[in-house]
């Protein structure tokens, strides 16, 4: 577990202790062709108190300026453009390269943080300077559920479980299964790990890639449910089915920036022995496919029938299949890149019995 805060000595006449200064924070936004929600982001971060924000617009964003409605040009904000698209970890750096307070907070830009995030995040860094903290952002379901959100309420299930590992998970579990969007390091440190080892561009798992580096470095952490905010995840099917594909393709390329695979992306590209014969058959065909055949077809078909009858649990269930079937694709063609390139890979097979994660900590597949 995570050392305690430290106790602060009494003075050398008994007197109570002085109260720590309080840090100053930075916030730190990275987006990408999502300018409509950066204006109430922005006002929110400011109203709460951050003393400054760093906005990262991740490529060319004509109209940046009047989209954020004269925002850009009242402290404490801050917006770099960068000239090309350079990915979540990269444009991060950007932010923290720019940041100039004691404790950067990561925010995305779908997620929307709740009266008091800022305190919290900054309290917690007044007593515990070293330590990273991971705030609470439970996904924002819609009240009454439509046909083309499985990959939602997915997320949100997903995240819920986490949740739970993390009240009981130690601050090595902590870390090994980081989510940013609503987390804070303090800036030292997170300069510290890009130190040891810079960032890439991964395309996913940017946030446990950090995780682990911070770990690496002797960074411990923290959850508090009060830092919270909303996640507005939203993904159609097809914007899913493009990123199950990119999860495996970066599951590949974390193998290779690290010498053990963490339990949970094992496990997103790998058959668990007690799967069901006709779920892993049908995994397997779709994996081995470079596009979609008749199986992924019919599959999809399904998917949009039962959301129709509202059968949300066969429509999930599909969902899941599916996401792992186009992950281990990814994994596939990525490794075969790496091959043509010389590159080589480490045997994924070995992963499944190392954990750089506790089994709670696993999303499931």
């Amino acid at each position: 577990m995570a050392p305690g805060p430290k106790r602060v000595p009494p003075g050398p006449h008994g007197e109570a202790p002085a109260t720590p200064p309080a840090p100053t924070v930075t916030v730190v936004i990275p987006s990408y062709r999502r300018l409509e929600r950066l204006p109430p982001l922005i006002r929110t971060y400011r109203e709460q108190g951050a003393d400054e924000i760093v906005v990262v617009l991740d490529g060319p964003h004509p109209g940046w300026a009047e989209a954020l409605d004269g925002l850009a040009d009242r402290a404490p904000v801050v917006v770099r453009e960068l000239p090309v698209n350079r990915g979540l970890a990269l444009a991060r750096i950007a932010g923290l390269e720019r940041a100039t307070s004691d404790v950067v907070i990561l925010a995305d830009d779908d997620v929307a943080p709740k009266p008091g995030l800022v305190d919290h995040h900054r309290t917690f860094h007044a007593a515990n300077p070293d330590h990273a903290l991971l705030g609470y952002m439970p996904v924002r379901l819609p009240a009454r559920r439509s046909r083309d959100q499985a990959a939602t309420f997915l997320y949100a299930r997903d995240y819920a479980n986490q949740v739970e590992a993390w009240r009981t998970g130690s601050s090595a579990d902590l870390l090994q299964s980081f989510w940013g969007g609503n987390a804070s390091v303090p800036r030292e440190r997170y300069l510290a790990a890009e130190s040891f080892k810079p960032s890439v561009r991964l395309d996913y798992n940017e946030d446990l890639d950090l995780g682990l580096r911070l770990l690496a470095i002797g960074v411990h952490a923290a959850f508090d449910e009060r830092a919270a905010a909303e996640h507005l995840h939203s993904r159609s099917l097809k914007a899913f089915l493009a990123e199950c594909v990119v999860r495996g393709e970066s599951v590949h390329e974390f193998e290779l920036r690290w010498p053990v695979l963490p339990r949970q992306l094992a496990e997103l590209v790998l058959i668990p022995d007690d799967h069901h014969p006709f779920v892993a058959a049908a995994q397997r065909r779709i994996a081995a496919r470079d596009t979609p055949a008749l199986l992924e077809r019919t599959l999809v078909a399904g998917y949009h029938a039962t959301g129709a009858v509202h059968a949300w649990r066969a429509q999930e269930a599909i969902t899941r299949l599916l996401r792992r079937g186009l992950a281990m694709r990814g994994y596939r063609l990525r490794v075969a890149r790496s091959a043509g390139a010389g590159t080589g890979h480490p045997d994924v097979s070995a992963a499944s019995d190392a954990s750089n994660a506790s089994p709670e900590a696993s999303a499931a597949v």
